[in-house]
């Protein structure tokens, strides 16, 4: 039984395995595959990988089983995180040939015309280009340097820059495949640089944080921008004569393709988060406003504090008024003993001068007590601040939480409350107040011009009811 199963899976493995492969080369590159962590990889493993993807191409008349061949033969030996150098490396050393600049251009497109059958190679080639963008930033290889011109581009823009050039070298069809790579590409950098600005806006915000040790970073520039960088610049050309061709026309309008690519996406990206902003912008606002039952309860104190604020306004005239009567009852009676003491001392009237001193005494004593503070308590106004600040801390805190569209139906109801009418004309004040004496009044959810906003609109409203009664 058990002779049976290995017959069976050794017949498994022949149908799929890749056909017309050396047995000895497979198995010499094959042993140092990832998935068996125990192996070296050896010093010309690239080197090794390099000419059999050579080999292949060239052996296969049909380009299809070439390429379904040499992804089959770089998944395998370079899925795993840690191999993804060699896979770069391997790149390099295809377009340092003369002859083989192509293959890497083919390599590279293979492994995105066969996601479809196999979407594992998605994964892969998304990881190479992540790989490569980090690269790019920590700068972990060499720059590479133009003999000509002296210019200076990143290692992977150089490799990324060439194989995209090739690429349309081979067929100008390719820029479909070309443009999902750039594409994964900006976006990848893009979203690393939203996430990288929206934790930097939340560590901002906590107070006596330990500042973290930043990574490295080689460059700002972004990869994309270095890749289409490059193939604008391989695309120049002097020409000898006035009538003499560009060679590299081609490469011009790739880089001008990119471009194009690249505004079009970048907008993309740009818009979605705005939107996606704008969403949690939204949603916060809307946990943020107060409840309708916060806005109905906040109606009945509002109007009271209106009463109450009134009430207060009138405090000094009303208390001016009560103090003007029993500051002149004073001076009176004053007046009056010093008048009947100095008749009685003159002999002016049938009042004697003893008579006129008691007149006087009785008159003194009328005014500090008759006449005094304590005793006019009851005809002075009550003062009401306390009552006033309290009613206005109840609705306060609703007011913190009103949006624009919510304090505007809010006063709306308010100028049309019956109970209001007569004290309209006090209105714009008392929310001004209201404003004065809210704590913590920096934190409400309206934004300056906002509130602006509502008032110029509530003096709006609120001269178009005092018209209509």
């Amino acid at each position: 039984m058990n002779a049976e199963i290995e017959e069976a899976a050794e017949q498994t493995e022949d149908q799929n395995s890749v056909p017309d492969v050396e047995p000895e080369e497979e198995e010499e590159i094959e042993k140092f595959s990832p998935s068996k962590p125990k192996k070296m990889v050896p010093r010309d493993f690239s080197q090794r990988v390099s000419n059999r993807i050579i080999s292949i191409n060239e052996r296969e008349l049909d380009e299809e089983v070439a390429s379904t061949r040499v992804s089959d033969l770089v998944y395998r030996n370079l899925q795993e995180e840690e191999m993804y150098r060699y896979f770069i490396d391997i790149t390099e050393l295809l377009l340092n040939k003369e002859d083989a600049e192509k293959y890497a251009a083919t390599t590279w497109t293979a492994l995105v015309w066969h996601q479809d059958e196999h979407p594992e190679y998605k994964t892969f080639m998304e990881g190479i280009l992540q790989y490569c963008a980090y690269g790019h930033v920590t700068g972990d290889r060499p720059n590479f340097e133009d003999e000509d011109t002296k210019r200076e581009f990143s290692a992977y823009g150089n490799i990324i820059g060439e194989v995209f050039i090739h690429m349309m070298k081979l067929n100008s069809d390719l820029y479909n495949i070309l443009s999902e790579m750039f594409g994964y590409l900006i976006r990848h950098e893009m979203a690393r640089d939203l996430e990288k600005k929206s934790g930097e806006a939340k560590k901002k915000g906590i107070s006596g944080r330990k500042k973290q040790k930043e990574e490295k970073i080689a460059t700002t520039k972004k990869l994309y921008d270095d890749v289409v960088d490059y193939c604008s610049h391989r695309g120049e050309f002097r020409s000898d004569t006035l009538n003499q061709k560009n060679p590299n026309e081609y490469i011009l309008i790739l880089a001008d393709r990119m471009r194009s690519t690249r505004r079009y996406i970048i907008q993309d990206i740009m818009n979605k988060h705005a939107l996606e902003k704008k969403k949690l912008l939204e949603k916060e606002l809307r946990e943020r406003e107060a409840s309708a039952e916060e806005v109905i309860s906040a109606a009945r104190p509002f109007s009271k504090g209106l009463f109450l604020y009134w009430v207060e306004k009138r405090y000094n005239f009303k208390y001016l008024a009560v103090e003007k009567v029993r500051i002149t009852l004073q001076i009176i009676a004053i007046s009056m003993g010093m008048g009947a003491i100095g008749t009685g001392f003159l002999g002016l009237s049938p009042l004697t001068l003893f008579e006129g001193i008691f007149t006087g005494l009785l008159m003194f004593l009328f005014a500090k007590t008759i006449c005094s503070r304590y005793f006019f308590s009851s005809y002075f106004p009550m003062d009401v601040t306390a009552e006033l600040e309290s009613e206005v801390g109840t609705f306060t805190p609703a007011f913190r939480k009103l949006s624009l569209k919510q304090i505007n139906l809010f006063f709306s109801k308010q100028i049309k409350n019956p109970a209001n009418a007569m004290l309209l004309h006090l209105l714009p004040e008392y929310v001004k107040y209201v404003f004065a004496v809210m704590p913590d009044r920096n934190d409400i959810l309206l934004s300056k011009e906002e509130v602006n906003e509502f008032m110029e609109r509530m003096e709006v409203n609120l001269t178009k009811q005092q018209r209509g009664r």
